[in-house]
């Protein structure tokens, strides 16, 4: 039997530890200890162990033991490999003999286990150590265990019996709202007031993780727990550890707890909002981004009063910021019918303050998923996601245009199974989002993503004028002067008179000059400190020194896409490839 190799699965029959009384035995007593009292395994005492306390089912034991055949003939041994064995009581994990007869052990005692062969390796043995039909004995150490019941490893929240079981899925999660029923009274140790009452049975409703819970104990045993589920625990304060019993008034109780109600709370906003159903949806399906919705809602102020705004039967898509940040995240989490009471902060709504609001979801029509669009619904899609995007930019939304042009990619990023004719189509509308992301990185200044995107368009087309462009102003924001002037100089290669190119140049050799000049100073004051010399240098603000230019600046023709203009910049336009 070498736990190294595998023990064989003594099967999940286990045992009951509910329905088993095991003898105290002395040194040289013996008894039968299987469950069914059939004579399947026996325990001899070779030394008592401590305390009244034995393993329970589940528990995660440490031993030592000793394996031979009834010749003497020895087949195992973790005390020669000095490698103490650990494994889950009751669970079928080791032989049946095991299972059943370490159960009956208490800490530190050492017995020897004899174990017919129907509780160790049956009819077939393990082979070549232990022949077919062999009854076995194990000399066994019992050195400690880790109740599956001490919840959390510290002795402070045993889970000391279950009354009431439940069949729901799903435990108590910080900010989930719980009502739960319970009751303390001295624990059985308390020889003097052992059973007293400490508190009778109440009723409370907290939400976990919020410190709110009469107790410290209370929420950490909820968080164990299922709806409808009642378990007695035995709790106590651990020296140097957690207050179990903090909030009682006493230094260990039993305490029994029902879990009447487990109201799950989805966080949002970055979790610093909340959405708590109170009337379930229908089905499992939620809408997605571009879904049509009929929403009711009510929002009114966090800490209370009038109604902000009121929406009956409201007809809008997700994914064009119709409603508030805040407000479409809520509906993306809903089923059909669900009604839902969410807490969403000012930075994610359009009110100025944080509030609340109760939202129904009537009724929504998905939009149709990638993943079930064919080829030329791909390429449809895109375009009429772009074009959402460039409205997005006429009107100022340039966290949302950057959003719809990455969705429009993600149809046809990879068209490598696109007929032909197709991948020519994707590949002018992937320059033109490439392009339009660069254009809003810029605005936004994101100057790594501009690069990036600008990138990602010459790789498509060598040479196109924006994005050499768009990449040379974001590279000299970033201060990497030389790549910048290398593609303002292969853009005015093409055109030697263009204006826009030839002001970007000409600041791009000015910061160059101004960083040289900074470079020289610092190096000229580390080796003047060297000298004894310590005089600090002025800063030097290189892009100011090298002058401003409007961001973004159009180059020849503008965009592309006339219809879109930007106020105070000539001929600047989103691409419309």
């Amino acid at each position: 039997m070498n736990p190294h190799n595998g023990l064989p699965m003594g099967g999940m029959d286990g045992f009951d530890e509910d329905e088993i009384e095991y003898p105290d035995l002395d040194v040289d007593e013996e008894a039968d200890v299987s469950t069914a009292k059939d004579g399947g395994v026996t325990k001899k005492v070779l030394a008592k162990g401590t305390g009244d306390e034995r393993p329970e089912k589940g528990d995660e034991v440490v031993v030592h033991y000793t394996g031979t055949l009834l010749d003497g003939t020895k087949f195992d041994s973790s005390v020669d490999r000095g490698d103490p064995f650990k494994f889950r009581l009751g669970l079928g994990q080791v032989i049946k003999g095991w299972d059943q007869g370490v159960a009956s052990m208490k800490k530190g005692e050492k017995a020897i286990l004899t174990c017919k062969p129907d509780y160790a390796y049956g009819e077939r043995g393990s082979p070549p150590t232990i022949p077919a039909n062999s009854t076995l004995k194990f000399e066994v150490e019992l050195f400690s265990w880790k109740s599956d019941k001490d919840l959390y490893g510290d002795g402070g929240c045993v889970r000391a019996k279950v009354l009431k079981k439940s069949g729901a899925f799903g435990f108590p999660m910080d900010k989930h709202e719980v009502t739960v029923k319970y009751s303390a009274c001295a624990p059985d140790t308390d020889v003097a007031g052992a059973g007293d009452e400490i508190v009778p049975a109440t009723e409370v409703t907290f939400a976990v993780g919020a410190d709110q819970a009469p107790f410290k104990g209370l929420e950490k045993a909820v968080t164990k727990m299922k709806e409808g589920e009642t378990c007695l625990f035995r709790m106590k304060n651990v020296p140097g550890g957690y207050q179990y019993c903090e909030g009682l008034n006493a230094q260990a109780a039993d305490v029994t707890v029902t879990l009447e109600v487990h109201q799950p709370v989805d966080s949002i906003c970055n979790d610093e909002g909340t959405k708590k159903t109170t009337v379930d949806g229908e089905g499992y399906d939620h809408p997605n981004d571009g879904s049509k919705c009929v929403v009711s809602y009510t929002v009114t102020p966090a800490d209370g009063g009038a109604a902000i705004e009121t929406k009956e039967d409201f007809e809008f898509e997700l994914g064009l910021e119709i409603l508030s940040e805040g407000l479409e995240e809520v509906v993306l989490k809903m089923k059909k019918s669900e009604t839902a009471e969410c807490v969403i902060p000012s930075d994610w709504n359009t009110y100025g303050q944080k509030v609340k609001a109760v939202v129904t979801l009537k009724d929504f029509e998905k939009e149709k998923e990638s993943w079930s669009m064919d080829t030329a619904e791909k390429i449809s899609a895109a375009e009429k996601v772009k074009n959402v995007g460039n409205d997005a930019y006429k009107g100022g939304k340039l966290g949302l245009a950057a959003k719809k042009y990455l969705k429009a990619l993600q149809y046809i990023e990879y068209d490598q199974n696109f007929a032909d004719e197709e991948k020519a189509q994707t590949k002018k509308i992937k320059l033109s989002l490439y392009l339009n992301g660069a254009a809003v990185a810029i605005k936004q200044k994101d100057w790594s993503k501009a690069v990036n995107d600008s990138t990602k368009a010459l790789n498509s087309e060598r040479g196109n004028e924006k994005a050499l462009y768009r990449r040379a102003q974001a590279s000299c924001e970033l201060e990497e002067y030389d790549e910048a002037e290398r593609d303002v100089k292969e853009l005015l290669e093409k055109d030697e008179n263009h204006k826009e190119a030839k002001a970007l140049l000409a600041k791009v050799k000015r910061c160059k000059v101004v960083q040289a000049k900074k470079d020289a100073k610092v190096f000229g004051g580390m080796f003047s400190k060297l000298g004894g010399l310590y005089k600090d240098e002025p800063k030097v603000d290189v892009k100011a020194e090298g002058g401003e230019l409007k961001e973004p600046i159009d180059i020849g023709g503008g965009f592309s896409m006339e219809e879109v203009k930007d106020d105070g910049e000539p001929n600047a336009a989103l691409d419309n490839v």
